[in-house]
């Protein structure tokens, strides 16, 4: 949400989101940076035990390391940095971000790095980027109608996806490869169609995203839905580690379960869903 309009995050809080995405950048005009600055400085910090990501200005800009100084305190999540165009952006900022948090008596690498993929520098380079520092723990590797990355490759937007098919599955390998836990795509711009997000997000959630973007209040629950286990798909995990746990005590190393061939590989996956869902609970 727009950082000049800190009366909206109450109503953000209340859609359930995971997080919130405070925003300097793009959604504030020029002549308001410094009084958005302080408001968003001013909510980090009253938004209770929900996530909170402030989106600073970029680093070929004046306003980046006023935008640190000022939301760098107890509450922050991370801090999206957009636009990025080489590693040693991140290392600049994660070196500042060492300095901000003895300051405010903050953990030493307590505050992410949200690493916001949108030139075709930066995803042509996406590995580099995202093993540039461990404060590097989510990144943003998605696809907006007209948006930066629309623009920077020339695509054109498909209610499908399929213009961004590529790129989206190269930013998820460059990730998983690089070891940064949380991708996350994006974003949905028509408000209205929610069957349309919803058939994104879950394409997004199949090719393994762990989350998304979304800028209204009716998409958090479509999105929800898509990066949530069904009580089907999680009874599903728990016979086959049930399964396996059992094949194993008799020495067998895999198993069959509905006509299905199960071995120690599936049975990690399964385990990994149970875990991630026991922790969101």
């Amino acid at each position: 949400m727009p950082g000049s309009r800190p009366e909206l995050v109450p109503k953000a809080l209340a859609t359930g989101a995971d997080a919130l995405v405070l925003d300097l950048e793009d959604a504030v005009a020029e002549s308001a940076k410094a009084e958005a600055r302080a408001a968003v400085g001013a909510a980090v910090g009253a938004c209770g035990d929900r996530g909170v990501f402030v989106r600073v200005n970029g680093l070929s800009t004046p306003h980046w390391e006023d935008d640190l100084r000022a939301v760098v305190r107890p509450g922050l999540t991370g801090v999206a940095l957009p636009k990025l165009e080489s590693a040693d952006e991140i290392v600049r900022v994660a070196a500042l971000l060492d300095e901000l948090e003895q300051e405010a008596d903050l953990p030493p690498g307590s505050v992410d790095i949200q690493a916001l993929l949108e030139t075709a520098r930066a995803i042509h380079d996406a590995y580099a980027l995202l093993r540039a520092s461990p404060r590097v723990r989510s990144y943003f590797g998605g696809f907006a109608r007209d948006g930066d990355v629309a623009h920077a490759l020339g695509a054109r937007w498909t209610r499908g996806g399929d213009e961004s098919l590529y790129l989206r599955s190269k930013l998820l390998l460059d990730g998983r490869a690089a070891g940064v836990p949380f991708p996350v795509s994006g974003t949905w711009a028509d408000v209205a169609d929610v069957e349309g997000l919803a058939a994104f997000a879950r394409q997004n959630r199949d090719l393994g995203y762990s989350g998304m973007y979304v800028i209204h209040p009716a998409h958090v629950a479509p999105v929800t839905a898509a990066f949530t286990p069904t009580d089907e798909e999680l009874a599903w995990y728990r016979r086959v580690v049930d399964a396996l746990d059992e094949a194993e005590r008799a020495g067998a190393g895999a198993v069959a379960i509905d006509g299905v061939m199960i071995d120690r590989a599936m049975a990690a996956r399964a385990r990994s869903a149970l875990s991630v869902r026991v922790g969101a609970a």
